[in-house]
């Protein structure tokens, strides 16, 4: 009797773990076309190509908890830590033209340094950058004020000219 058991047990295991698994329900956000991973290069239109020395930085967009498809994060923070002046703010998004940004000063959401950003004129443009990878990624372009970019640049209601491309996980697509 007891090596019977001993048989049944692995054959009552395996119908038990398979009856559990259920496909998962895939869904996509509603701003998904316009998520993702980026390689940007803050320009100015005065002191032109990448003023601050940063070359390429890496910036993040991504769906809102509510995920009505009304608003995104953009945000500098990669892995704990900003690439560029640290910012994170909810953009209002208009995700059939894929563009986004505001007129309005948004609050960075990042604690202890709540200034104003303002995103504007933000576009997303799919298949525009072929990389070295022969790889053809999406474009991305926006213009961003920083209540204290001011005080870099010492121009007033100043604003940085930002361009870059959706990064695509090969080695030889990362900026150098």
């Amino acid at each position: 009797m007891k090596r019977n058991i001993i048989y049944l047990l692995p054959l009552f295991f395996l119908f038990a773990v398979s009856s559990c698994m259920e496909d998962p329900e895939v869904w996509n956000s509603k701003v998904v076309d316009m998520s993702g991973d980026w390689y940007v290069q803050y320009n100015h239109e005065s002191y032109g190509v990448d003023p601050f020395g940063v070359g390429f930085a890496e910036l993040l967009t991504y769906n809102t908890a509510s995920d009505d498809g009304t608003e995104m994060w953009l945000t500098d923070i990669v892995s704990g830590s900003a690439t560029f002046w640290e910012y994170k703010v909810k953009v209002p998004v208009i995700t059939g033209a894929l563009t986004f940004g505001s007129n309005e000063a948004l609050v960075n959401a990042v604690d202890g340094y709540e200034i104003g950003v303002k995103i504007m004129n933000g576009k997303i443009i799919e298949d525009a950058v072929t990389l070295p990878s022969g790889y053809v990624a999406d474009s991305i372009y926006f213009e961003v004020w920083f209540e204290d970019l001011e005080g870099a640049t010492g121009i007033a209601d100043d604003k940085l000219l930002v361009g870059g491309y959706r990064r695509t996980g090969f080695i030889e697509d990362e900026p150098h």
